[in-house]
């Protein structure tokens, strides 16, 4: 054998051990981000509960059925959506065609560990005795809170209720929702326009197929096959090549810009149908000791607004009063950071004395 073909064949064996051997790591890494995928702490029965959507990048599915199992949280419960994409009590049920109450938010009003008639929305239309769209929903923000609300102005709501919890302030600059694994959700965000004031940004594309699919392969099934493994690859390479970044800098002002933006539409869309808004400031941590008043840049942007119908409840306050008691029992579950049953029928009487206040309780009856 010449010396040229002998370097030619060293070079080919080297290639093809280097090839091997990279994927053979390759393969490895995958079954290991694989495992660690299959021991999420989320188990779905039933429906998948989320669809597509061009402009929020994702939304509740109409009339779905889910399970949700939290395993190592010790959580479960029903979801029911109704033909309106809002959370309801039963499998079939419908929105009303107007309603007294609608809420928008995320996690903590929509009522992740709850059944539906325990969070604080249920509590108060049976209180009020007044039909109530609950379409909050889990991880949503500020921005895609507004565009629910906008969505939904026909079903003429008497009171418009908006839960803010801290950790909007981020994700309404953030590309991407809060989701279990590594994954981007793609959805809505805070941009800046050419002048330089803040525009509301649409879901990046392409990114919601394969968060399906994660979900098909890890929430819905436990086991770890060749396709949970070929999935965990693929999540893989998406997180490292096509995650979106920020377009605006996630700081105190920048925060308080977004906001005052925000909620200025917000409260507009509301006065639109004659209603109220009232922005309700939940203790994002509600372990006792934890808990917060609510964030400067929020105090700061309602105290810019002069919109006339727009009114604030921070539930500090209330929160204090309930853990002023050593005695008293935790709003929180033991090992999940949500307001429990208990935590929003201490909502549902904080919320409804304000009103009464106020005199915006909505009237049982039709406008």
């Amino acid at each position: 054998m010449t010396p040229g073909r002998s370097r030619l064949l060293l070079a080919l064996l080297s290639a093809a051990l280097t090839l091997v051997a990279g994927t053979v790591l390759a393969a490895g890494y995958a079954y290991a981000r694989a495992r660690a995928f299959r021991d999420l702490d989320v188990v779905l029965e039933g429906d998948y509960g989320i669809e597509f959507d061009p402009e929020i990048g994702f939304v509740p599915a109409r009339d779905a059925a889910t399970v949700r199992r939290h395993p190592r949280s010790g959580l479960a419960y029903h979801v029911f959506t109704s033909d309106r994409r809002a959370r309801v009590g039963r499998r079939g049920e419908r929105t009303a065609p107007e309603v007294g109450l609608l809420s928008v938010g995320d996690s903590y009003g929509w009522g992740h560990g709850v059944e539906s008639e325990e969070t604080y929305t249920s509590l108060l239309a049976r209180r009020w005795d007044t039909p109530a769209a609950n379409l909050a929903f889990a991880a949503y923000g500020t921005v895609q809170s507004l565009q629910t609300l906008r969505r939904n102005l026909d079903l003429r709501p008497r009171l418009v209720l908006y839960d803010f919890i801290a950790d909007h302030m981020r994700r309404n600059a953030s590309p991407c929702a809060p989701a279990y694994g590594t994954l981007c959700l793609p959805w809505s965000h805070m941009g800046m326009d050419a002048d330089g004031q803040p525009v509301v940004r649409p879901a990046a594309p392409g990114l919601f197929e394969v968060n399906r699919r994660f979900a098909r392969d890890f929430f819905f099934a436990k086991s770890l096959r060749p396709r949970q493994v070929l999935t965990a690859a693929e999540a893989e390479w998406v997180r490292f090549a096509r995650t979106p970044r920020p377009e605006v800098p996630d700081d105190p002002a920048m925060r308080q810009r977004i906001l005052e933006r925000l909620l200025q539409d917000m409260a507009g869309a509301a006065a639109s149908v004659g209603a109220p808004l009232l922005v309700v400031h939940i203790p994002q941590y509600l372990g006792r000791g934890e808990y917060s008043p609510a964030p400067v840049p929020l105090k700061g942007a309602i105290s810019r607004l002069h919109a006339p119908n727009l009114f604030f409840l921070d539930l500090w306050p209330v929160v204090a009063r309930h853990y002023g008691d050593p005695a008293a029992p935790s709003l929180r579950f033991e090992r999940d950071g949500h307001p429990d049953a208990a935590a929003h029928a201490l909502f549902a009487d904080a919320i409804d004395g304000f009103l009464r206040q106020k005199g915006l309780v909505p009237a049982a009856s039709a406008r």
